[in-house]
């Protein structure tokens, strides 16, 4: 198990004229100004259906990879507890890696596969080609979501900038991202304990609060990605 803290800077404070995290934010957190380019696209159902049943199927590429990566996920909001979700995910028949996404005012609970396909440029596939990899490569117990995929639509692609810094010993990621015309700017890390998440994620908001710099909300980019509705079948 697995806990990914997520906090988030506002945007018009920490972004420069060119749309790029400023070097004062990244100075901050002992960053380097170099970043890590992404392309990421999901592929559902035209009704995106299974979007709506919290499962997403996800192709993302990174610049510095020479794979792309597919990940099946099925999420599970924590509503009362996280053995709870755990539960209901066991009850459902769903087992993979699990990580709980540890938000300001919301926790998810996700269970994801993930399968690497060899690649060397740095572009994601097409639908049919997106489509013969989703649907070739997927872990059984996602089959049952493959059902009428066929009917399928791209949703994206988006591209994000991502740096790596550092805060009291955990290494913290600075992403950016453009969503419907929207900047989003994410900083997170992954721990291995609840109480190690509650404590880091304390840290990163009384340090974006010091800079005059925290955003006091919870953003799920793939929420606002699958709801700003921008696909290409």
């Amino acid at each position: 198990m697995k806990y990914e803290v997520k906090v988030f800077a506002v945007v018009q404070e920490v972004l420069n004229k060119k749309g790029h995290i400023k070097s004062s934010l990244l100075k901050a957190f002992n960053a380097k100004k170099g970043d890590e380019d992404f392309l990421v696209q999901f592929i559902d159902h035209d009704s995106k259906r299974n979007y709506h049943n919290k499962v997403t199927m996800r192709i993302r590429k990174s610049e510095d990879d020479e794979f792309m990566e597919i990940q099946y996920k099925k999420r599970y909001p924590v509503l009362t507890t996280i053995d709870d979700a755990i539960q209901q995910a066991e009850e459902e028949g769903i087992d993979g890696e699990l990580e709980v996404e540890y938000g300001v005012n919301k926790k998810t609970l996700s269970v994801t596969h993930v399968v690497e396909i060899p690649v060397n440029a740095h572009i994601l596939p097409a639908l049919d080609k997106s489509h013969h990899h989703v649907t070739s490569e997927a872990p059984e117990i996602f089959e049952p979501f493959l059902t009428e995929l066929d009917e399928s639509t791209l949703v994206g692609p988006y591209e994000f900038e991502r740096h790596t810094g550092k805060l009291n010993g955990y290494k913290i990621k600075l992403e950016r991202w453009l969503i419907a015309d929207e900047g989003i700017v994410e900083l997170s890390s992954k721990v291995k304990t609840e109480e190690e998440a509650q404590e880091l994620q304390q840290q990163l908001i009384n340090y974006l609060k010091e800079l005059n710099v925290y955003e006091a909300t919870d953003q799920l980019k793939t929420e606002l990605i699958f709801e700003n509705n921008v696909s290409s079948s």
